[in-house]
């Protein structure tokens, strides 16, 4: 597993690596010719698209996951299922468009709605592929189907955006995306679907997920549960729109690392399910080392958010400042967490899951109301992220149960990067007041400067107090950079 783990490393950093590259830069150029409206009106479509393509997904790809050998029947139901929801899920929305749109006073999402619909049976016929991919670990094909999805439907985008389409040239990019992906997974997926139905382990794969797609269900409307209550409470499509590009920055970080240790945490989890040990000794490997770099990007982005702002995005997303500045605290905390439900899901606690997720979306929703009324985005944000934390807390101590491992083990594995980081935040404070107070320097060169200077006094201190960290970054580098170890 060891190998197998370090070829998708290595795979996932230099495909991700330049496609990340590519699509932070597609999306300034983007943002810069569109209007927070335009990002406010897909952020709202995006939410009903987003929770029906989860009930269409019904937790059946990770089911496939779990599940060792399926046989070719039992597949090829799940490939059904997830098909049949998708296109009920698609006509539903479609039919459905004019109510929403009038609910949140956004007549022109009755245009939108319909049309980014089409995502879910685009996005569902590869659900049994890229299953079966990441079941045998083989990230380096799901990454490379990412990797062509991305050249193609990045530049169709920015010609989208320089045509003056408007909202239109992310509901484009939206459907070219995942249905170049789809083609390329199923080409590098060992199986095509058949017309066979049924299978002795039909039933225990549609139990176990069921209890997944209560879980994603109830992560997804907490994860939506802002950008709903915003768009709601202020009836203001720009003011959604200033959210979601702050959140979408502030996440960066986190979302990137995370989404790779996602990848490689579910199945390697479930593989490591009987062994206490060895799961143990790979979570805290899987914390350290994603700790190590959201924490300080969090803090760090926090700290330069309106020279950043100012110099990628431009004078006009600068009302997004405050609200990056929120964000980054939850975007730190979600850096640490998503290694935490895998541990769950391989120890067979969904039902866990699901009612924790359930105290989450009634908690962070109805402080993010309360919030949203006394402050609007900032409040939202200032108000859920406190509870989030909280109710987190109780996750991560049941996770840490199922493992034999301790409040203080994690503290231990955790506090040479928070120290390193606190340092970071001290040292571009001081820069700040005391070298660049009362200048008027462009807003590229105070970011560039606070930005070094932050980065030497974070990387300084983790190489004096951090030794295990730089032990094991250096073994990940080592796969990153020699395929053919990586390969061995």
């Amino acid at each position: 597993m060891r190998g197998r783990v370090a070829r998708s490393i290595f795979w996932i950093t230099w495909s991700r690596g330049v496609l990340q590259l590519m699509n932070f830069a597609t999306t300034l150029l983007v943002a810069r010719i569109l209007m927070p409206a335009d990002y406010g009106l897909m952020a709202l479509a995006g939410f009903w698209t987003g929770m029906a393509g989860i009930l269409a997904d019904m937790g059946l790809g990770s089911a496939i996951i779990q599940f060792r050998n399926l046989d070719k029947r039992e597949i090829d139901t799940c490939f059904w299922l997830t098909m049949t929801l998708a296109t009920l899920c698609c006509i539903a929305l479609s039919l459905s468009s004019p109510g929403i749109a009038l609910w949140f006073g956004a007549p022109r999402l009755a245009e939108v709605l319909p049309v980014l619909s089409l995502v879910l049976p685009l996005t569902a016929c590869r659900v049994v592929s890229d299953s079966l991919l990441r079941q045998r670990l083989a990230l380096d094909r799901v990454s490379q189907a990412e990797v062509i999805s991305s050249v193609v439907s990045m530049p169709l985008t920015i010609g989208c955006a320089l045509a003056g389409l408007g909202v239109w040239t992310l509901v484009i990019g939206s459907l070219v995306n995942p249905a170049v992906r789809s083609i390329a997974t199923f080409a590098f997926a060992p199986w095509y679907p058949g017309l066979r139905i049924g299978g002795a382990r039909v039933k225990d794969v549609v139990h176990f997920s069921l209890a997944t797609l209560g879980v994603k269900m109830m992560w997804a409307l907490r994860e939506w549960g802002n950008t709903l209550v915003i768009g709601k409470v202020t009836g203001q499509v720009d003011t959604v729109g200033l959210y979601s590009m702050a959140e979408e920055i502030a996440l960066l970080p986190a979302s990137k690392i995370t989404t790779v240790v996602n990848m490689l945490s579910s199945p390697v989890m479930a593989e490591l399910q009987a062994d206490i040990d060895a799961m143990r000794t790979a979570f805290y490997r899987a914390v350290r080392l994603t700790a190590a770099f959201v924490l300080p990007a969090s803090a760090g982005m926090a700290l330069v958010a309106e020279e950043m702002v100012a110099v990628l995005l431009g004078p006009k997303w600068l009302p997004a400042v405050p609200i990056l500045r929120l964000l980054c605290v939850y975007a730190g905390v979600r850096g640490i967490d998503i290694v935490l439900p895998p541990v769950l899901f391989a120890r067979r606690r969904e039902k866990f899951l699901f009612w924790y997720c359930l105290a989450l979306l009634i908690l962070a929703p109805a402080a993010g109301v309360i919030g949203a009324l006394w402050n609007g985005a900032q409040g939202t944000v200032m108000l859920a992220t406190p509870v989030y934390c909280a109710v987190m807390t109780i996750m991560a101590r049941e996770a840490l149960a199922e493992m034999k491992a301790k409040f203080s083990e994690l503290w231990s594995a955790l506090w040479p990067i928070m120290a390193a980081t606190a340092l970071m935040a001290l040292t571009v404070l001081l820069l700040r007041e005391f070298v660049l107070a009362g200048r008027s320097d462009p807003p590229l060169l105070r970011l560039l400067f606070l930005s070094a200077g932050g980065a030497i006094a974070y990387g300084a201190a983790l190489f004096a107090i951090g030794s295990p960290v730089i032990a094991e970054g250096a073994e990940v580098l080592g796969w990153i950079l020699r395929r053919r170890d990586a390969e061995g």
